[in-house]
């Protein structure tokens, strides 16, 4: 039904779109291949989210939107059952977001469960769920967030925060300028080395966690819920839990650290 008062409400903003020159191009993309293989993201600008479906294809989506948007190319390549996407800003001086030379970039990708990641992005946060395989993602400007994963993860950020949900795997985690959660609803098989510049970390875990535990700031304090064998002062807990287990380290430059029971 037309409704002339939602009309007039919305027509400024309309004009204002207009006006700006803002315009939007979509990219879809579809490549058949087997689990296990690679896909690969190399971008000047963009977040990425990655989810996973049961059939042997890669869909990839790339949205982007902007007065800029004809200066971001995206090229593609694949080899065997290994997928490359690079995107490229051409513009000198650019910035990102909705500034004075505004540009937003969002990659969609849909993968076979099992399969391999291989991330890097100069302007955005990263998003993967549900995943099978091995992760390496590094963003300078967004933050990570990670669930349901069994594999080894290695990711980075300069400007955001992680958060770990469900990692089944051998797990190195560091950011410069954020905090970090982790869940660990089942009991680790490999090593967890995770650090922050620039906040706290909040480590919720299993009450039959059997690890060894190392958890030190420069800036705060540490609290545990459970008991640990070993040293224990207010800035650091060093010892063992249910009679320890794996390495669990938990360092940070700039706020507390808690370790929880789930």
């Amino acid at each position: 039904m037309f409704n002339a008062k939602n009309t007039f409400k919305y027509a400024p903003i309309a004009l204002l779109l207009v006006a700006a020159g803002i315009q939007a191009k979509t990219i879809n993309k579809e490549f058949t291949v087997a689990s296990g293989g690679l896909l690969k993201i190399e971008t000047d600008v963009g977040a990425i989210d990655i989810d996973t479906h049961a059939k042997e294809t890669v869909l990839i989506t790339v949205e982007i939107n902007g007065k800029n948007e004809d200066d971001m190319e995206v090229s593609f390549i694949k080899s065997g059952d290994n997928v490359s996407i690079k995107g490229d800003f051409e513009r000198s001086g650019f910035s990102f977001g909705f500034g004075s030379n505004p540009i937003k970039v969002t990659y969609k990708v849909t993968l076979p469960q099992n399969y391999n990641v291989d991330i890097n992005t100069s302007g955005g946060s990263i998003e993967i769920e549900n995943l099978t395989g091995k992760v390496d993602a590094y963003t300078s400007g967004g933050s990570i967030s990670l669930e349901d994963l069994q594999g080894d993860v290695d990711i980075k950020t300069s400007g955001g925060s992680l958060d770990l949900d469900n990692i089944i795997g051998k797990i190195n985690a560091k950011t410069s300028g954020g905090s970090i959660k982790l869940k660990l609803p089942t009991n680790p098989s490999k090593d967890s080395n995770l650090k922050t510049s620039g906040g706290s970390i909040t480590a919720y875990l299993a009450k039959d966690v059997a690890v060894n535990l190392t958890a030190k700031t420069s800036g705060g304090r540490v609290s545990s819920e459970f008991v640990v064998n070993g040293k224990t002062t207010k800035r650091s807990i060093e010892g063992t839990i249910n009679g320890g287990g794996p390495e669990l380290v938990l360092k940070t430059s700039g706020g507390s650290v808690r370790i929880k029971k789930i």
